[in-house]
């Protein structure tokens, strides 16, 4: 039998490649959907594993992320390639799979937007790994405001308490016919009390309001600076890339040699300070810790409780 002939060009040879590893991954969803059926229809009478291995030569193991990858993905229209749909399969349950497939993604280490068919294996770890990060610092955020908010919700209910037990005593001695000297005393420091406490009441609130508004800024400013360091790679990417291009064809010629050690000079001069800036930035961030604002809240609320005196409870 004599050998199919090759291209000898390169770019055909790279989509042929491209495209039979596109038909394994189709393959792989086949795989798991016959698996499936086999145990979910006990096709091989409690005999899973032993048949796996006789048989189809698959581990338990194996056999699991073949069916896994079929349920997640054997209805995204992409093919994709084996190698990709095995690192999907740790996406959080609450990724909508079509829709990851189908959108484009950040790649934080070049900037570039790209679906997971344009990405490298690499470069997909990197946008998964984000993604978890992300995913992270939501829930974490999330938690501090529910820890925020019940801790607010408690000192109103505390000071609302107190301050419910104050009016009681103010009604009843404003009820006596006659009050006494000592009367009159109790009843103007109850009454000073009970608008102390409105007054903290009013301030947790606006104190609340005020927090809440600055994270709602402070999720919008995190926002553009995501967007400016974005557009940033973006640009190096994209203008690096035309450069190497021009380059490529101005080998040996003096003044191009020129430009690049003035671009490499000027680079050193103005672009690696802002680096190590950026670098100090993040270090005097990371010492002053992420809890401060939780800790300081905390602190502030327990502080301004009053306590009534038990003689006059």
């Amino acid at each position: 039998m004599s050998e199919l002939s090759l291209s000898s060009n390169l770019q055909v040879i790279t989509a042929e490649i491209n495209s039979y590893k596109q038909i394994a991954g189709q393959s792989v969803f086949e795989i798991g959907k016959r698996l499936k059926h086999v145990k979910e229809n006990d096709l091989v009478h409690g005999q899973w594993e032993t048949w796996l291995s006789e048989h189809v030569d698959f581990s338990r193991m194996q056999a699991h992320r073949f069916i896994e990858a079929y349920e997640q993905f054997g209805n995204v229209t992409t093919s994709l390639q084996t190698s990709k749909i095995f690192e999907l399969l740790s996406l959080p349950e609450s990724i909508d799979r079509n829709e990851f497939v189908d959108r484009e993604h950040v790649v934080p280490s070049t900037g570039e937007s790209k679906t997971v068919d344009e990405m490298t294996v690499k470069e997909l770890r990197e946008v998964k790994k984000a993604l978890k990060t992300a995913e992270q610092a939501a829930a974490e955020s999330e938690q501090r405001a529910k820890q925020a908010e019940a801790e607010r919700q408690l000192a109103i209910q505390q000071h609302t308490e107190q301050q419910e037990k104050l009016l009681a005593q103010i009604d009843e001695l404003k009820k006596k016919k006659a009050m006494s000297l000592e009367d009159k005393e109790r009843l103007q420091k109850l009454t000073e009390q009970n608008f102390s406490l409105t007054r903290t009441i009013d301030q947790i609130r606006e104190e609340y309001e005020a927090k809440v508004t600055k994270l709602e800024n402070d999720r919008h400013s995190i926002k553009k600076l995501k967007e400016s360091f974005k557009n940033i790679l973006v640009t190096i990417n994209f203008e690096h890339s035309q450069a190497e291009y021009y380059m490529l064809g101005l080998k040996g010629i003096k003044d191009a040699q020129d430009a690049v050690k003035h671009f490499v000079d000027r680079f050193e001069e103005e672009v690696l300070p802002r680096i190590e800036q950026w670098r100090r930035i993040t270090e005097i961030n990371l010492e002053q810790g992420g809890s401060e604002d939780v800790q300081s809240s905390s602190s502030a609320r327990s502080g301004v409780v009053i306590d009534i005196d038990p003689e006059e409870g």
